[in-house]
C-alpha cells in the first residue's frame, strides 16, 4: 500500500504545472466554516507477536493490519465550527497538490473495548477465545494469571490519553466540470506525525457492554506507558463535490485523515511496557468528516 502511494505521488509530481497559485502550501488560504461533521481518533491495541489472517472487525475496510487486536475504540466528537484552509495548487485541469493538517488536543478515552470479534453475549465482552490463550501464556505475569484464574470472565482493556499532530503533503486527481466544479476529488501522500501518548493497561473481572454502568468492572491496572512518538504519516483526502472560485469554496462530504505509520513490518507503533517483557503495538489516526463547509478565501 505504501509503495503504491509513493509511486502515485511521484507520477503526479512529474505532471507539468499548467496553473500555479501565488501562495505557498504553508500559508493560510482562508477560513472554513463547517457546521456539520465529526472527528474520529481511533486507538487500537495489538498483539504484535501473534499473526492471524483476518480482517479486524473493529474498523473493517480501511487497511488495518491482519494482527489480532486486544482492545480498541473510535469515539466520535463534534467538530469545532471554524478551521484554517491551506492552499492547493492546480497542476493540470484534473490534478492538484496541497497540504493536510490534522490535530487533536489532549483527550482521554476510557475503557477501550475488548475485541469486537471476541466471545461475548448481550451483557459482556472479552477477547476472542483464539487469542486469550496467547495473552494468558505469552503475555501475563504471575499476578495477571492469578487475577484471571479468580475471574473466569476476565477481559483486557485500557485507558488512553493522547494529543496528536499530523502534517502531510498530498497529490490528487478529480473530475473537472466546467471552470469551478470538481467532482470525486481524491488525494494521497506522506508527511510526519507527533503523538504524545500515555495509557494504562487494565484487567477487568468482566467487561459490561450495556447500560450506563458498563465498561471495565473490577478494574486492576497491570501496566502503563508514557512517551512521545514521531514518525511518518500517510495523508489522504477525499471530497465528493467542490465548487471553487477566487473568493470562496463550497464542499459537500469531505474526508481527510492522517494515519500514523509505525516502525514494524505491519505499520504499527510499538510501545515498551514497564512490567511485561513483550511489547504491545498501537494503530492510531486522526480523521475528520465534514458533511458541508464554506470557505472564505483571503
Amino acid at each position: 500500500m505504501k509503495h503504491v502511494l509513493v509511486l502515485f505521488a511521484i507520477i503526479l509530481v512529474l505532471i507539468p504545472v499548467v496553473k500555479a497559485e501565488d501562495k505557498s502550501w504553508y500559508e493560510i488560504d482562508g477560513i472554513r466554516i463547517r457546521p456539520v461533521g465529526n472527528y474520529r481518533g481511533p486507538v487500537v491495541i495489538y498483539m504484535p507477536w501473534k499473526k492471524e489472517s483476518r480482517i479486524d472487525p473493529l474498523y473493517p475496510g480501511i487497511g488495518i493490519p491482519n494482527t489480532p487486536s486486544i482492545a480498541g475504540k473510535a469515539e466520535e466528537k463534534g467538530l469545532f465550527p471554524l478551521a484554517l484552509e491551506l492552499p492547493e495548487t492546480l497542476m493540470t485541469s484534473w490534478s492538484f497538490r496541497g497540504a493536510l493538517f490534522e490535530f487533536e488536543f489532549p483527550s482521554e478515552v476510557k475503557d477501550l473495548g475488548p475485541d469486537f470479534g471476541g466471545d461475548h453475549g448481550s451483557a459482556y465482552r472479552r477477547q476472542s477465545s483464539k487469542i486469550r490463550p496467547s495473552l494468558y501464556n505469552d503475555f501475563f505475569n504471575a499476578s495477571d494469571k492469578a487475577f484471571a484464574d479468580a475471574n473466569p470472565k476476565w477481559a483486557l482493556s485500557a485507558d488512553v490519553t493522547s494529543s496528536r499532530i499530523f502534517l502531510g503533503y498530498y497529490w490528487g486527481v478529480f473530475i473537472p466540470i466546467g471552470d469551478y466544479h470538481r467532482f470525486i476529488k481524491f488525494g494521497a501522500g506522506l508527511g510526519v506525525y507527533n503523538i504524545d501518548l500515555s495509557f494504562k493497561l487494565n484487567l477487568c473481572s468482566q467487561f459490561i457492554s450495556t447500560g450506563t454502568e458498563g465498561g471495565c468492572i473490577g478494574k486492576k491496572e497491570i501496566d502503563s506507558y508514557s512517551g512521545k512518538k514521531l514518525g511518518i504519516t500517510l495523508a489522504r483526502h477525499m471530497t465528493l463535490w467542490e465548487r471553487r472560485t477566487k473568493d470562496s469554496i463550497w464542499r459537500f462530504f469531505k474526508v481527510s485523515e492522517g494515519l500514523a505509520l509505525g516502525s514494524n513490518d505491519k505499520g504499527l507503533i510499538l510501545v515498551k511496557l514497564k512490567n511485561h517483557s513483550k511489547n504491545l503495538a498501537l494503530w492510531m489516526s486522526s480523521l475528520t468528516i465534514e458533511m458541508v463547509s464554506y470557505t472564505y478565501r483571503f
